[in-house]
């Protein structure tokens, strides 16, 4: 369905606003088309993420809350486009964000340096525990024979949604070795996981990196 008729009416207060929040529903009263909105949101987003790229000092929360907004409004109209796991994933580590990144008070040159709380440290690690623990465990409870006969692997590298620029070669390894892969798969996403919550520093360092070279 075009964003136009999913935006079917414009905020007339505020409660209207936050009961689907999106910057889209105020396009009418600025003469703008919901499509041509969508473009200027889009900008909006990839200039402000180059700043925050290039400039230490664009991270900020203001920053961060902005990206957020944004993606949160395209959110709203994506439909089936944006329902991938992914999306929601973006929306809530962008929200976890917000409480990370440091406060500053713009032309003024002051910023916080404090330390976070420990609470928003482990929001951040749960996020990441819960996102790779499901990973691993819906491989299971799917029932999906290819990952139950440690297969998976084999078709895998052809049919993931963005291959990496190793996928091609992971394909063609033996047999054997991809079986060895799916049972890494398993250690990696169930098992590693909990170092994420251990005190010591070196645990949680090769659950880290465990993690990444799981990103083939």
């Amino acid at each position: 369905m075009p964003a136009r008729l999913v935006m079917d009416k414009e905020a007339e207060s505020l409660k209207d606003l936050l009961d689907e929040p999106s910057l889209l529903k105020l396009t009418p009263k600025l003469g703008l088309d919901t499509s041509t909105a969508m473009d200027l949101l889009c900008l909006a987003g990839m200039l402000i993420s180059f700043l925050c790229m290039v400039s230490y000092r664009a991270r900020d929360f203001l920053s961060f809350t902005i990206l957020w907004v944004l993606y949160l409004s395209l959110y709203q109209v994506g439909q089936t486009f944006l329902w991938f796991q992914w999306d929601i994933l973006l929306l809530e580590a962008g929200f976890l964000t917000l409480l990370v990144a440091p406060l500053s008070i713009p032309f003024f040159g002051v910023r916080s340096s404090a330390p976070h709380d420990y609470v928003t440290l482990w929001l951040v690690r749960w996020l990441l525990f819960r996102l790779m623990f499901a990973s691993g465990v819906v491989k299971l409870t799917s029932q999906c024979p290819t990952w139950w006969g440690l297969s998976a692997l084999s078709v895998h590298f052809e049919s993931q949604c963005i291959p990496t620029p190793l996928a091609w070669y992971w394909h063609h390894f033996p047999e054997w070795f991809l079986r060895l892969g799916v049972v890494g798969t398993y250690v990696i996403e169930i098992g590693f996981p909990f170092l994420f919550f251990s005190p010591l520093r070196s645990l949680r360092v090769i659950s880290f990196y465990a993690q990444v070279s799981n990103q083939r």
